[in-house]
């Protein structure tokens, strides 16, 4: 039975973001200890930072360019043509003491029947 590893899951540390943030939290950290009376540690401390965040500055400027920002629009949509529902019958309600009309078939086209009268 064979196991296969992903060459793609291999671990390349942290990001260069964090790197970035990182250095500059242990610089600001060794400044600050540099004014207290943990000065010794805190000159080493910022030595530490300042080089990390040259080293994390370099490997970011290292990564490559941007895609290039793509500023054309869209092209404009294709707009689907609605259906005309057909019209629905207009039906009167019959009034108190009148009889209901009687249901007639009514004529969709505007044309009259043409008659066999000559």
């Amino acid at each position: 039975m064979a196991v296969t590893v992903s060459a793609r899951s291999r671990f390349n540390g942290p990001s260069t973001p964090a790197l970035i943030r990182g250095a500059g939290l242990c610089a600001t950290l060794g400044i600050g200890l540099s004014i207290t009376e943990y000065a010794d540690l805190g000159k080493w401390i910022t030595v530490a930072g300042v080089v990390l965040l040259i080293w994390s500055l370099h490997r970011y400027g290292r990564s490559g360019p941007d895609a290039p920002i793509v500023f054309e629009l869209a092209p404009p949509r294709k707009t689907k043509k609605k259906r005309r529902r057909a019209a629905a019958p207009l039906e009167s309600t019959p009034s108190a003491g009148e009889d209901a009309p009687a249901h007639e078939p009514r004529q969709t086209s505007e044309t009259p029947e043409p008659s066999d009268e000559p």
